[in-house]
């Protein structure tokens, strides 16, 4: 498995993989879930993008451990459907991060069409939109 984790690295590839690690996080090489192949696949995908490359990581990992059963043996115990909640949740985290936190709210309807509209209602409106 090739696992490199360098943020100070000259190499720019090897930087964004090691960012990507961070913010999974999957940066302990004894228990990386990822090699470097995988993440930089995912880097690709998404125009070198790191926290798009790391939520697609997250819920790729969230659905890989989701297709594992649980297990108990000599008194370890394995739960792959915590670990798939918990990537899952981070990918929401940053896409939620991506999308700058912004949502959708109910509008009222007031237009030319709109039954409460009056003539002089619409010169001291004001609308600001987030671009």
């Amino acid at each position: 498995m090739t696992y490199s984790y360098d943020l100070s690295s000259d190499d720019a590839a090897t930087v964004r993989i090691s960012k990507v690690r961070l913010l999974i996080p999957d940066n302990v090489e004894a228990t990386a879930a990822l090699q470097d192949d995988e993440i930089g696949y995912f880097l690709a995908e998404r125009g070198n993008v790191i926290k798009a490359a790391a939520a697609d990581c997250c819920m790729w990992l969230a659905r890989k451990y989701a297709q594992q059963a649980s297990f108990q043996a000599d008194g370890l115990r394995v739960e792959y459907g915590q670990r798939a909640q918990t990537y899952a949740e981070r990918a929401r985290e940053l896409r939620a991060q991506l999308d700058g936190g912004i949502g959708s709210v109910a509008m009222e309807r007031a237009d030319g069409f709109a039954d409460e509209a009056s003539d002089g209602e619409y010169d001291s409106r004001t609308v600001y939109l987030k671009v």
